[in-house]
């Protein structure tokens, strides 16, 4: 499917059922992603920490300003950031489908309560 969810076009069977093909394909990536996402969360956590016990600064400020100026504070960030990206496009996406199948079946079940 090409991640057509949008609702500007007519709602049919074949698009609700693409839809759940999304679904169920990348049911694996969304569960990474968010784990990739809590992975990077606390390497940020740990990369702090331990660019704050290097550190040879005396107060807590010191360390903590220098943890957060350093270069690989900051390539902990740009994970995150990465992390974050891929996890929040895939649940949008993931939103969109599940809204189209649920937009078809009300659809649905619309028509079929007409013809009663």
């Amino acid at each position: 499917m090409d991640d057509d969810f949008s609702i500007e076009s007519d709602i049919s069977e074949r698009r609700a059922n693409g839809a759940t093909q999304w679904l169920f394909d990348n049911r694996n990536a969304i569960g990474k992603a968010k784990a990739e996402r809590d992975k990077s969360e606390h390497m940020l956590r740990v990369t702090k920490n331990l660019i704050i016990a290097a550190s040879e600064l005396k107060t807590v400020s010191e360390r903590e300003a220098e943890a957060y100026a350093h270069p690989k504070y900051q390539q902990a960030i740009d994970t995150l950031f990465a992390a974050t990206a891929a996890h929040e496009t895939l649940r949008a996406t993931q939103t969109a489908a599940t809204s189209l199948i649920d937009m078809w079946r009300s659809k649905n079940s619309a028509l079929k309560a007409a013809r009663i």
